[in-house]
């Protein structure tokens, strides 16, 4: 009798047990995927539109958002001040912008590159301003890499030491470099492959082809890879520099969910930027700084892309970030990467726009 009474609360257990691990995990599978408090949208459990586009532009008080049904962009902008590490440290204000991104890949939804001159891309003497090339390929969200074509010697055929460099599947250049493990840049790669995830590699792990194989559709050479498995790397503790500068970071969340961040430098002494008066603005920021703002926004893994004045980012079309006086829209490219594209004109009822 005692045994059976046994047997009949052990049964019990497992069943309030396993209904609430069901509650628990239909709670997890229902909770809603909402916008932040500064846009007036309504998001499907996905986190997107079932239909239309979404558009906010609110510069005054730093906020960009679009949402459409496979894809959705918010960027904040922040100013920065991190406490310093070591007494020697120079003291770090800046402004911060940092896109979170999220495509539906199941769909098809993932970043691509763009082209200053669509029709003839990689053509001789066609680089722009990033706000324009982005313009040119109304562009929602489109940002700068690794600016490779700086390190290309047209003297020779494999492009000296350029590393290795793949647009939308494509090898443009294969000539991996050693011996820069401990340089800035380190060439180590940032890949994004076909399923939405995200690699970093030394330059001489992998071959071009073994990328091309694996699904990689974009890969940049720059470096250093700042996360690996959401840890900080070691060249950061043995061999980054703790100079301000301009910076900028691509991260993956998870396969499919990205952030870009670019921190503002070099902004600190008067001058003079596009007609307006530029003062104690930016001083930049240390790599190491850089790395732990990518790991508290969950990035597993995250690389250092070129930064100066090559570091731009854009929202439809229009240059968010300002850059040194002597250039003010950056430094003209070849090429970007986007992700989004908007169809002409959005319509006027589906943009809000913050006055």
């Amino acid at each position: 009798m005692m045994s059976g009474m046994k047997r009949m609360i052990t049964i019990l257990l497992a069943v309030v047990l396993l209904c609430g691990m069901a509650a628990g995990a239909a709670a997890e599978v229902t909770a809603p995927v909402t916008a932040p408090e500064w846009a007036n949208v309504a998001l499907n459990d996905r986190g997107f539109l079932d239909v239309g586009e979404y558009v906010l532009e609110d510069e005054e008080n730093g906020h960009w958002m679009y949402v459409s049904p496979t894809l959705r962009i918010e960027i904040v902008r922040t100013l920065e001040t991190p406490e310093k590490k070591k007494k020697k440290d120079a003291e770090q204000i800046f402004y911060c912008f940092t896109a979170e991104i999220w495509c539906d890949t199941d769909n098809g939804e993932l970043p691509k590159t763009i082209w200053s001159d669509p029709e003839n891309p990689r053509g001789n003497k066609t680089e722009k301003f990033p706000k324009d090339v982005a313009e040119i390929n109304h562009a929602v969200f489109a940002t700068s890499t690794d600016y490779y074509t700086y390190r290309v010697d047209k003297k020779k055929k494999n492009g000296g030491q350029v590393g290795i460099v793949i647009r939308d599947g494509e090898i443009l250049y294969y000539n991996p470099v050693k011996n820069r493990e401990k340089s800035m840049p380190n060439y180590e790669t940032l890949a994004l492959f076909r399923d939405g995830h995200v690699e970093s590699w030394p330059n001489t792990e992998k071959t071009a082809q073994q990328y091309i194989d694996e699904g990689a559709l974009q890969v940049y050479t720059f470096g250093p890879c700042l996360l690996r498995d959401g840890e900080l790397t070691e060249y950061l503790a043995k061999h980054a520099n703790r100079n301000l500068n301009p910076r900028h970071a691509f991260g993956m969340v998870e396969p499919g969910h990205y952030i870009d961040m670019v921190c503002e430098g070099r902004l600190w002494t008067k001058h003079k930027i596009l007609g307006e008066i530029v003062e104690k603005r930016s001083t930049g920021v240390m790599m190491e700084t850089l790395a732990k703002m990518m790991q508290a926004k969950g990035c597993r893994v995250a690389v250092n892309l070129d930064g100066g004045q090559t570091a731009v980012m854009t929202f439809m079309g229009k240059q968010l970030n300002k850059v040194w006086y002597k250039d003010p829209y950056g430094r003209e490219t070849f090429e970007m990467l986007e992700f989004g594209e908007y169809r002409g004109e959005v319509n006027a009822a589906e943009t809000e726009e913050v006055e």
